[in-house]
């Protein structure tokens, strides 16, 4: 059992160029999951598979993040097909990513989440798709959540009036709050419905060209957890590759399962994924509003976190937003 485990970290620019010019025209699609802790959604995401895709050649590859559960041991014993990579400790959506897309040797890499099912003759739509209109380096299927409801998966690329909202957090706002999540459900729901090139598409199931990922380059593994989807799909337009949402292909999506069990970390990166695209790829004028932004709100937060101290998750609060802060304040 030990040749099914490569717990080598994964390698940087030089293994990259290397192994993006190593593909098998036989496979399709190389599938990558990173999986942190979630054994159980696994192994429902690997059996939908093995049993819905039949018409497409794939390989699977299951990068563990770092898992303290049986997650390793369930694939080796339930899936021996599958190639398993070991990270010892959780490197991050990005890079953990990277490594199987390092070794993969499919025409097309598909990042999954472990938290989907991918539904029958997915998969080969998205194929179909991608060989029919090769100036797509990006697409994402049409995302479900457990309630058969649609997922809003397709995004424009931030914007301050967007951002602005979120940083003022509109959204917990009486009466403006609730008419604000109605309307953008609105207005996103009807687009969910055809197909069409957008910004970017989120990372729970997201299909790359090869020769896209190795003109554009690979997820920016400065980010530790959201933000890499637009930013690679921003490079990627950059370079002359669309990006499109294909509704015609559904996935089920059960959503943040690994991350909402860090509610306060989650927010450490979001925030700090939020400051590093305003830095690569706006203005300085607008990078220093967000970086305002940030500032005024974290100050809100640190002293509404001050009167929770006592509780464990007020404690994380508190630092996670101190963190924020500083980083907003350093510009880094």
């Amino acid at each position: 059992m030990s040749g099914l485990f490569d717990k080598a970290p994964g390698g940087g620019a030089a293994v990259q160029a290397a192994s993006l010019a190593h593909v098998d025209t036989a496979i399709d699609v190389s599938i990558v999951i990173v999986s942190w802790n979630t054994e159980q959604l696994l192994h429902v995401c690997l059996a939908s598979i093995v049993q819905s895709v039949t018409a497409t050649n794939y390989e699977i590859i299951v990068v563990d993040n770092g898992s303290s559960d049986a997650s390793v041991e369930m694939v080796a014993r339930e899936f021996p097909d599958v190639r398993l990579l070991v990270n010892p400790r959780n490197t991050g959506f990005a890079a953990a990513n990277n490594r199987g897309v390092y070794q993969a040797l499919g025409r097309y890499f598909l990042l999954l989440n472990s938290d989907t099912v991918v539904l029958p003759g997915a998969l080969e739509a998205m194929v179909r798709y991608m060989d029919a209109h090769p100036r797509v380096g990006a697409l994402g299927p049409r995302l479900l959540l457990q309630d058969q409801s649609i997922q809003i998966s397709a995004h424009d690329f931030p914007r301050l009036d967007h951002d602005a909202v979120v940083l003022l957090e509109v959204k917990h706002w009486p009466l403006i709050g609730d008419l604000a999540r109605r309307y953008a459900q609105r207005s996103f729901e009807p687009q969910h419905q055809e197909t069409r090139e957008v910004d970017w598409v989120i990372g729970a199931c997201l299909l790359l060209r090869r020769e896209a990922v190795a003109q554009a380059g690979s997820l920016d593994e400065g980010y530790f957890f959201f933000f890499e989807e637009p930013d690679l799909c921003y490079r990627l337009r950059k370079r002359g590759w669309s990006t499109v949402y294909l509704s015609g292909a559904e996935i089920i999506h059960y959503g943040g399962q690994s991350r909402a069990r860090i509610p306060a970390v989650s927010e450490l990166w979001y925030y700090r994924g939020l400051l590093r695209f305003y830095r690569l790829h706006a203005t300085q004028v607008r990078y220093l509003a967000v970086r305002v932004g940030v500032i005024v709100g974290m100050v809100g937060h640190v002293v509404w976190s001050l009167g929770r101290l006592r509780s464990s998750d007020g404690q994380q609060r508190f630092t996670a937003y101190v963190r924020i802060l500083a980083c907003a304040l350093k510009g880094v």
